[in-house]
Order: structure tokens, then sequence, then C-alpha cells
């Protein structure tokens, strides 16, 4: 069991990602009508809309930006015209001209209230109609856009009328062109008397700036400011630099006075320390001792140690050592003189510093300030300068003639708008056959059934062994032996090959058909197979273990034989006597016997696995019809004690929810399918072995020993 391909979520998660546009395509074939309904409705509409639309005239006038403006509008206006290239800009003149003031000003100057070829556009039977609804109308009449990349802006009218159009499209060209012309002349005419006004207060405001600069630097003598705040920084740094050179001279005698702690006799550790070797004392007095040493070495290259110079040289470097090491003893007291000479002076220096950081604060906030006045004194300078020489270039005569836009091109004419026929009618018989292809699409994506061979695998994620086609007759019985040589025989040989082919299981002997829920033909395909392995020569034994609603023995019999399995496992039978021929050679059945109140209880009981002991050792092969797994938990007790397990499902009509749950709990007995037997497929436009379904309620099972009708 423990060799079986996969569990079932390795399997389920594999069949999400199976989805493929087969189902689509299916869903969509066998949906057909519901396509070819949406594809005529909209051809209709599309031939509707054609019928309603009218004739309309579309005239265009065109504008030009100017890029060379007045000088004196480049500063003063709020919207700069040196800026009237840009998208942004162009795209606001765009908005100017579609809106409802703009078109409220062509309206009164063309009077269209009282026009009767205006009236007759809008279809008003008034003499005269109120501007608010006139502008309305030319909200929808009158449309503006740019070209890209150029400063060209396109007003196209459209109306039913190819002299209305021309008229405002013109119109409201001309009008905007008269509208720049006011606000230039106004815009003019407030920037020379803004121009003069600002000069004088620039002015004053300048003359201040100088006083409180010049305030400022008798007041702290800020001529050498700069140079005061070098000398701040460069003493603030020099300080640092000296505390963190005292600190690290202070660590080292820390650290050394902490290491020679108990270890004063130690004359080679503490030579080692660098705070004694840094003693000047002990400084000298290592170099005379290492100079006596190399003297006394190269004389023991001549001499022997008892030579009178020899001797000296010794007796004199002893002396010196005794002489250093009585001045380790006493060198710990310095050490600790040093130390707090060294805090002191450290105490000193951060002292020292602060007054030094009180300093350059002083220095710096006195720069803050000076610096502020310099350049609100350069700001209002370089202003005064700027004024000043707009003053002397200003032209008031050239900017009020000078327009910031022109006529392009004025419309001549009116073109007729063609009505697109072919692509209305392309884009609602389009829309419809897409349309009735989504609603095909999500009614199989929202039907539950399993429908197809690609369907079953992909949900279940175990192979379909075989497919048995739909039959009219409601019992079709043993069709392999009624029509041996039909499909439906070879569907069944198809299963019995590849049941034995099962990656492995080459001994498989023992076969159990069951079913998620009622109704899936379980008996049926059981009996066919039974009979595919007696004619291929295997003594075979069929055995009804749904003893709530047994089925094998009218197939065979055409009756309710007795004793069967029942009697067997209460030991009111022997097996001998339960065991009956079927009427096809090499093939033996034992029935289901009585019904009884406890079926799951005597499949449960010790006597079950003997009984199969008992099988595998009389015949080859062993086929158990047993009850659905779902209602009742019958099948489950005889798991274990099978090798393959086929389950069958019914096409167009087992919920895929239902056949997933009967695997899972197949898989949590560690004996999943062999292989799915998919039942009553059909042939449909959708393919061979389409899908379509039915649904078929099974409510109820499982109550007083009967799960429903037989099977």
């Amino acid at each position: 069991m423990e060799e079986n391909s996969r569990s079932f979520e390795e399997a389920h998660e594999e069949s999400h990602a199976a989805s493929t546009w087969q189902e689509n395509y299916h869903s969509i074939m066998e949906r057909l009508w519901i396509v070819i309904l949406c594809f005529v409705l909209g051809l209709a509409a599309a031939a509707f809309s054609l019928k309603s639309r009218e004739v309309r005239y579309q005239a265009r006038a065109v504008l030009f930006l100017e890029q060379n403006k007045g000088r004196i509008l480049d500063n003063v206006e709020e919207v700069r015209d040196e800026q009237i290239r840009t998208v942004d800009m162009i795209n606001t003149v765009v908005d100017s001209i579609q809106g409802s003031r703009f078109a409220l000003r062509v309206a009164d100057r063309l009077k269209l209230g009282t026009d009767p070829v205006f009236l007759a556009a809008i279809k008003s039977t008034d003499k005269e109609v109120s501007s608010k609804e006139v502008t309305g109308h030319l909200l929808q009449m009158v449309k503006a856009g740019f070209r890209k990349s150029t400063v060209l802006i396109d007003i196209t009218a459209t109306t039913r009328d190819p002299q209305l159009s021309v008229q405002l499209a013109n119109g409201y060209a001309n009008e905007f062109i008269r509208m720049r012309l006011e606000q230039r002349t106004d815009s003019t005419q407030l920037a020379g008397e803004f121009l003069v006004e600002e000069a004088a207060r620039l002015g004053k405001k300048m003359r201040l700036s100088e006083e409180a600069l010049q305030s400022f630097r008798e007041r702290e003598r800020a001529a050498s400011l700069e140079t005061m705040l070098i000398e701040a920084q460069t003493q603030v740094q020099t300080l640092s630099e000296q505390i963190q050179q005292t600190e690290k001279i202070s660590t080292a005698l820390d650290r050394d006075l902490s290491a020679a702690k108990g270890r004063e006799d130690d004359v080679e550790f503490l030579l080692e320390l660098s705070s004694i070797v840094a003693i000047q004392q002990m400084e000298a007095m290592n170099t005379a001792i290492e100079s006596q040493q190399a003297e006394l070495d190269l004389l023991s290259q001549r001499y022997l140690s008892d030579h009178p110079l020899y001797s000296t040289l010794n007796a004199k470097l002893q002396l010196a050592l005794k002489a250093r090491k009585e001045l380790l003893e006493t060198i710990f007291g310095q050490l600790e003189a040093r130390r707090d000479q060294v805090q002191k002076q450290i105490e000193s220096l951060q002292t020292a510093k602060t007054e030094a950081e009180k300093r350059l604060l002083e220095v710096t906030g006195k720069s803050i300030e000076y610096n502020s006045l310099t350049r609100e004194l350069d700001a209002d300078k370089a202003l005064y300068e700027a004024v000043l020489n707009r003053l002397k270039e200003v032209d008031l005569t050239k900017g009020i003639a000078d327009a910031t836009a022109k006529i392009h091109e004025q419309s001549f004419g009116a073109a007729t708008l063609p009505i697109k026929y072919v692509k209305i009618l392309l884009l609602g018989a389009f829309g419809g056959f897409g349309l009735g292809a989504g609603i095909a699409i999500l009614l199989g994506k929202l039907d539950p059934a399993l429908r197809s061979i690609e369907h079953t695998e992909d949900t279940t994620g175990f192979k379909v062994i075989t497919a048995i086609p739909q039959m009219k007759a409601l019992s079709p019985g043993l069709v392999t032996l009624s029509d041996r040589h039909g499909f439906i025989a070879e569907a069944f040989r198809t299963l019995r090959t590849s049941v034995a082919l099962v990656p492995g299981r080459r001994d498989n002997k023992v076969f159990l058909f069951t079913s998620a829920v009622p109704g899936e033909g379980k008996t049926f395909a059981s009996s066919n197979f039974a009979v595919t392995l007696s004619q291929q020569g295997f003594r075979t034994i069929y055995v009804d273990a749904d003893l709530r609603n047994p089925g094998v023995s009218q197939i065979l019999f055409g009756e309710n034989r007795k004793p069967g399995l029942t009697e067997v496992l209460l030991g009111k039978a022997k097996l001998e006597e339960a065991v009956l021929p079927g009427n096809v050679e090499n093939l033996f059945v034992l029935t289901a016997g009585e019904k009884s109140a406890n079926p799951s209880e005597i499949l449960a009981g010790p006597h079950m696995r003997e009984l199969f002991e008992a099988l595998r050792d009389k015949y080859d092969r062993i086929v158990i019809d047993s009850a659905p797994i779902i209602p009742v938990s019958d099948t489950l007790h005889l798991v274990g004690l099978i090798d393959a397990v086929c389950l069958v499902v019914r096409a167009q009509s087992t919920p895929k929810k239902s056949v997933q749950y009967a695997i899972r709990l197949l898989c949590e007995l560690n004996n999943p399918p062999s292989g799915i037997i998919l039942n009553g497929l059909r042939e449909t436009r959708g393919g061979y072995y389409s899908y379509h379904y039915s649904g078929r309620a099974y409510r109820g099972y499982g109550e007083k020993g009967s799960y429903g009708k037989q099977d």
C-alpha cells in the first residue's frame, strides 16, 4: 500500500494547474445554442443602431498658438505665455474652449438663441430659447483638441446642418482670438502699474537690508567673521584629538595595572607591558642591560666562565638586573601617579573643549545671522535690477498689438460623416459571440459534475483507466456476454489490462469496485469485469459485499439466492455451500445473502479476513462489489484486505466534490484508487466522450440498512 503513486493532496494540487482551453471549447460546443442566440442578438442590435443613425456634418477650424510673446507678459501674467507649448498649458486652453462660460460667449456673439437654423438643428419648436439651453447644446456639438508635437488646436463642430457646422467652428475660433486680445490688453495695463509700484517697494526694501547688514558688522565686528569661525573650529578639533590621545594613554595604564596585579615578581611579564617599558628610567636601564648581555655573549665565545674579564662583566650584569627588579618594585606607584596625572589632564582638556565649543556656537550663530542678512540683500538687489530692466524694455503698444493666437485655418465647408456599417455590424457580431461564449464558459465552470475524461483526470489527479459509453438500456446487464465483440465489451477488456498493469502491483488478485454515491453503475462494471477475467481463463469468484442493496444475484440469476456472504460471516453456512457456479465458465459467485440490520459490523468482523485468505487460496481472481463510500462506511472496512480499488464515476452526473471526498477517504487508508472508471459517457458536439450534466440526489442513504435503489 505504501508504494502507491501519490497522495490525494498532491494529486489535487496538480489538478488546479491542468485547466486548459479544451474545457472552455467543450463548454462552448455543448451550449452552442446560447452562443448562436447572442450572436444573432448582437447583429440585430447593430442593425437597429444603424437604422436610427442620422446624417451629420462636420466642420473644422484650426488655431495656431503664437510662440513669440510680448516680454512684459512673460514675467507678469500668472499663466506665462512662455510656457504655452507645454502639454499642460495647451490642455488648459482646450479646456477653456470647451467650457460652458466660453460657450455662453459664443452663443451671445452669434445670437444662436433666435437663429432659426440653430433652432431647427436642435429640433426646437420655439422661436427663442434661453442662453443656458443653447450652451448645453453647444457643449455637445463643439469639441476641441490639440495635435501632438504641435501648437495647433482643432475646433470641430458637428451638427445636422452643414452651414451651421461651419458657422460654429469659425465662430468659436474668432471668439477665442477676441477673448485673448481682451485679456492681453487688461494684463498689459495692469503690468505697467504693477512694475512701477514694485520698483519703488523693492528699492526701499534693498536700502533697509543694506542698513541692517552694516549695523550687524559694526555691532559684532564681523569683518573677520570667517577667520573667527575657522579658528574656533580648529581649536575644537585640536582639543578633541588631544583628549582621544590622552584617553588612549589612560586606558593603557589601567590595562597594564590590572594585568600586573598579582604578578609583581614576574619580571619578564612586567617588561612586556607598554606602560612600564615607556618609563624613561626603565627604558635606559633596559638598553644598558641589553648592551651588557650582548657583550657578555661575545666574551663567552672567547673565554670560559671563570675568566676574570667574563666574571667582572657578568657581575655588572647581575647588578643591573637586580637594580631593574628593585625599580620594578617601585614602579607601580609611579604608574598610579601617572594615571592620576593623566586623568586630571583629560578633565582639563574636556573643560577647555567645552569652552571652545561654546565659543564655536557663538561664532556660528553670528555667522548664520550674517549670512541671512547677506542673502536677503543679494535677493533684493537681484529683484530690483530685474524690475528696472523690465521697465526699460516695456513697450505697451507692442504688447497690446501682438496676439497670442491666430486662426491657422478657417472652415469653408462641412464634410458628411460616414456611417461605418461594416465596423458596427462586426462589433455587434463579435460582441454577441463573445458574450455567448462567456456565458457558456461560465455555465461550464459552475457545472459541478465531471464531464469528460480530461476533466475527470484534471479534477481528481488520477488516471481514467477505461471509459464506458452511455447506453440506452437502463439495466444493460452482462454486455460482455450479449455483445462480446462490441465496443463496451472492449472497454471492459481494456479495464482488465489497465488494472493488471498498475505500477508497483504486478500481483493484483483482489479487485474492489465501489463508487462515491449510489447510482454510478458499480455493479454493472464489476459484473462485466468479472466475466472478462473468467473469459481470459482465470478462475474468478465474484463476491457481492454490498449487504445493504445487493444486486449481483439479480444480474446473474434473476433472483436473490441464498445463502451468501452474510450467512458465511455469521457462521450460518459454510463457504462451499454459499459459492454458486456462474453462467460463464471459470466464474463463481458469492451472493450477499440475506439482508442484515448491521452490515458494517459484519464486514468489520474477524471472519472477513479469514474468508479472504480462503478465497485467495482457491481462486485466481477475486472481484468484490461493495457499497458506496460516502453514504456508509462498509467499504472502508474492506480496503485493507484488497489489492486494487476501482472507483466508478458516472459522467455528467457525479458531483466532483463527492468524488474528491471519496478519494480522500481511500488515500487516508493508504489505498488510493488504481484508476477511475468513467461510466455513461456520450458523444456530443464537444467531441468524443464529451460532457453533459444531469443532477442526481442521494440524500437519505444509509438509513435502516439501505442507502437507496439498486444500481
